[in-house]
């Protein structure tokens, strides 16, 4: 593999693929120094101006908080982040700790989960793990809203367990969940949404001016079973934070992180070796995320024949990597009055068009903010069925129009293509390919020749007003080559 096409595939797991300015930069950083500058994104200056309560407003006196506009702003975040990975992550651990607004009906409840998430991303599995139990959305999915002494909610437990941390063949017995429910007795939550008086509006305004949450975990030591639990064979007053840290630091916990981190970021059917390998660099650094990715990153399986094109793109990879290739994220934001505050209605063409793009991945088999089950999805071949493919077959792209002016999709690719003046019809195909990262197969480059051919040939690639058009039906082709659908 030549460092381009490492970078390539290095983009297309750490990230939603890269376009060829990202690639550029990164061939005059080298291959470790792109790896680091991924991984270790709090360290890349971003600043992201845009508030999740933005999406909310109809007007200035009337707001939604639906679990949907928070998903825009997601997708938004998704298209335009200069931090791939931490969305790629937060995405991963939506699916790892699953909870769903189709139990959970609250968007608000929804965006602080997801958030607690996205802060503790790439750090500390622990951490993780208690950010994700102790949000109102999981207490409520789960049902945890009150757990009490005498009462203790084992079905919690139980799922903290099994999905969370040591998995259904983790080696441990109904007596270890019933002593986990006991330790977790005195969790809680409070939801201040339906507590406080005034509308909807007000509300929200309040909980923006004072930087408070509409519900929140709450720990309550007198409902705490204080009693002495014995848990995988380890006796003492357990508390709630004794357990997860218990349950983190587990070596059965490292082997299933590993295992799906290898689907998700590697290969469908990883081999025990890997696994092991990675779960080594989990247990070493105590559940550190960065050390861990980065344990897979520089395993020699990583960069094989079973891993490089070989793993079918999710929904969100598609979409969000065909949107930023065509620059959609940046675009959008330039359309944000510079002006705004997160009292104030975000430009319209903003969510449309996010919400295009989360309807896409909807209709293709992922809706964010709702994975299908407690167990969250099944990545690669699971995304690839017939009819998720007729819906993928359906996208094309997205295309902001400015008064006047080719839509942008269409420029951006353009500014990529034109600029190595393609000799012909088959060298401009190929360019087109290379830009969307997708493999140049004879089959598919004859196709798009063929058209571009018939459509004035290479020298269209120079005319914006052309363009435009060609490149739509261009991205028609491109959309039905199974090439495109794989990373």
């Amino acid at each position: 593999m030549t460092l381009r096409e490492k970078l390539t595939h290095l983009h297309s797991r750490l990230g939603f693929g890269a376009t060829p300015a990202e690639l550029d930069r990164d061939e005059k950083l080298g291959l470790d120094r792109a790896i680091d500058r991924l991984i270790d994104y709090q360290k890349v200056d971003e600043q992201f101006p845009v508030s999740p309560y933005e999406f909310s407003w109809r007007d200035k006196d009337d707001a939604d908080l639906g679990s949907y506009t928070f998903r825009n702003y997601w997708v938004l975040r998704m298209m335009a982040t200069e931090r791939p990975l931490q969305e790629k992550l937060t995405l991963f651990w939506h699916s790892h700790f699953a909870a769903a607004d189709n139990k959970v009906e609250d968007g608000a409840m929804m965006l602080d989960y997801v958030e607690g998430l996205r802060q503790n991303a790439n750090g500390k599995f622990v951490d993780l793990l208690r950010s994700a139990s102790q949000a109102p959305a999981m207490m409520r999915y789960l049902d945890m809203t009150r757990s009490m002494r005498g009462h203790p909610n084992e079905n919690f437990a139980r799922e903290v367990m099994e999905l969370f941390t040591l998995g259904i063949d983790g080696g441990y017995t109904e007596k270890d969940v019933q002593e986990v429910s006991r330790a977790l007795t005195g969790w809680g939550m409070i939801h201040f949404m339906y507590e406080l008086p005034g509308t909807t509006t007000e509300k929200l305004k309040d909980s923006i001016k004072y930087q408070r949450p509409f519900s929140s975990f709450c720990n309550m030591p007198t409902l705490h079973d204080p009693g002495e639990k014995t848990i995988l064979g380890k006796t003492r007053a357990w508390t709630g934070d004794e357990v997860l840290d218990l349950l983190a630091n587990h070596p059965k916990t490292a082997e299933r992180i590993s295992h799906k981190m290898w689907q998700f970021f590697g290969c469908e059917l990883p081999g025990q070796p890997e696994i092991e390998r990675v779960a080594a660099a989990f247990r070493k650094s105590r559940g550190d995320i960065k050390t861990t990715l980065r344990a897979l990153v520089k395993s020699p399986e990583f960069w094989s024949e079973k891993c490089v094109g070989q793993l079918a793109k999710s929904p969100a990879d598609f979409v969000i990597g065909v949107a930023r290739v065509q620059g959609i994220g940046k675009a959008l934001l330039t359309k944000r009055d510079p002006n705004a505050t997160t009292y104030t209605k975000i430009t319209q063409i903003i969510p449309d068009n996010c919400g295009y793009a989360a309807y896409r991945m909807d209709r293709a088999g992922l809706t964010l903010f709702n994975p299908p089950d407690v167990a969250g999805w099944k990545w690669g071949s699971a995304f690839i069925t017939p009819a998720a493919m007729a819906e993928r077959y359906q996208f094309q792209g997205m295309y902001l129009d400015i008064p006047g002016k080719p839509d942008v999709a269409s420029q951006a690719v353009m500014s990529v293509v034109a600029a190595k003046e393609p000799a012909n019809s088959e060298a401009a195909a190929k360019l087109l390919c290379e830009t969307y990262s997708v493999a140049p197969t004879e089959s598919t480059v004859k196709l798009l020749a063929t058209y571009i051919e018939s459509q004035g040939g290479p020298k269209s690639v120079q005319d914006p007003t052309r363009w435009s058009g060609i490149h739509f039906g261009c991205m028609k082709y491109l959309a039905a080559a199974p090439e495109m659908h794989v990373s």
